[in-house]
């Protein structure tokens, strides 16, 4: 008896020991500060964009990430979330800049008022702000965008030739997209599924009526005036036909179990535009993944205020494990590949 609990006592003890070491591992995912940290701020006509530069330290002319970030009034860390993936880069010797969106954090301007091609513009501001540092090689600089940055980057690496470009859960026309989010969202609702087609029937009706037109409509039951603004420039974006212009190498990642976009379908769509896809043209789809590439199984939800508010805590506990096995060490890997 006296044996046995001497046993169970060893292995809770173990356990909590490797759990002890686990969480701590997964916190210092979200503190910079073993790397070189530096603040750079660039201009964009009359807007100031504020970001961070985080690089290896000791690094001679490594690749530079360059971050565009999906929709929504994102930080330069996406609120902390970007802060084991930018971690995990920096660990491979991969350089990341992030700024605020304009208007959010220390960025002037408004996010709102900006169209794809504002973005895309954006982007090369970043670009050029970035080759201008000291000893920073310009040739070895790239992007690496979510979700909305399959607008903005297919735009990007049309005008220029990055060091590399990578989108994450990219989308490639904003009208199917919503289409298929709300879908996605009517479904989690439990809406029985004929009216679900019929409410997306109507919804699409009424959204082709209101953004066709060459003003700016009123505001929608859904939507405030600045952001019906922003949609009603980005509703008839569609990307197809200039993804086959994307110069330099390219790698298109989504997640198979992507509640956002229609994963599958862009998949396609950016697997035929790509080709002949090589190792530089790349277009890969990780299983049990989310939209972001976390894993499907804890952190499949369409926004992370979605989230039960005790995933935070798993999210800070497990950092950089929270990603499916292996996505970001395959995005890292290809970066490193493609900017030698």
């Amino acid at each position: 008896m006296r044996k046995s609990v001497f046993i169970l006592i060893s292995v809770m003890l173990a356990i909590g020991i490797g759990t002890a070491f686990l969480v701590a591992r997964g916190l210092s995912d979200f503190d910079l500060a073993e790397h070189s940290i530096s603040e750079v701020s660039f201009e964009l006509e009359d807007t100031v964009l504020s970001g961070t530069l985080v690089m290896p330290i000791d690094a001679i002319n490594p690749p530079i990430a360059l971050i565009v970030h999906g929709d929504g009034a994102q930080d330069r860390f996406s609120n902390g979330g970007y802060l084991p993936l930018i971690n995990t880069l920096v660990d491979a010797g991969i350089g990341v800049f992030s700024w605020d969106k304009a208007g959010v954090g220390e960025s002037t301007g408004n996010w709102l008022d900006q169209t794809m091609d504002d973005r895309a513009d954006e982007a090369l501001a970043a670009l050029q702000a970035i080759s201008a540092l000291d000893d920073i090689n310009a040739d070895q600089i790239g992007f690496l965008g979510f979700s909305q940055a399959g607008w903005v980057l297919p735009r990007v690496a049309n005008q220029t030739t990055p060091a590399f470009t990578v989108i994450v859960g990219g989308a490639v026309s904003w009208r199917d997209q919503g289409t298929y989010y709300n879908r996605v969202r009517m479904m989690s609702e439990g809406v029985p599924q004929e009216d679900i087609e019929q409410r997306l029937a109507d919804r699409i009706l009424r959204n082709d009526a209101l953004f066709d037109t060459p003003t700016a409509p009123a505001p929608t039951t859904d939507m405030d005036a600045a952001r019906s603004r922003f949609v009603a420039d980005a509703y008839w974006e569609n990307s197809t036909d200039i993804i086959s212009g994307m110069k330099g190498p390219v790698l298109a990642v989504w997640g198979g179990d992507d509640l956002n976009v229609d994963a599958h379908s862009d998949f396609e769509i950016f697997r035929e535009q790509l080709m002949p896809l090589t190792e530089d043209r790349l277009v890969v789809m990780v299983p049990n993944a989310t939209h972001g590439l976390l894993r499907a199984n804890l952190f499949n939800y369409q926004l992370a205020s979605d989230w039960p508010w005790y995933l935070q805590y798993v999210f800070l506990g497990i950092g950089r494990d929270a990603y499916a096995p292996q996505s970001l060490q395959q995005i890292a890997e290809w970066i490193q590949a493609s900017a030698e």
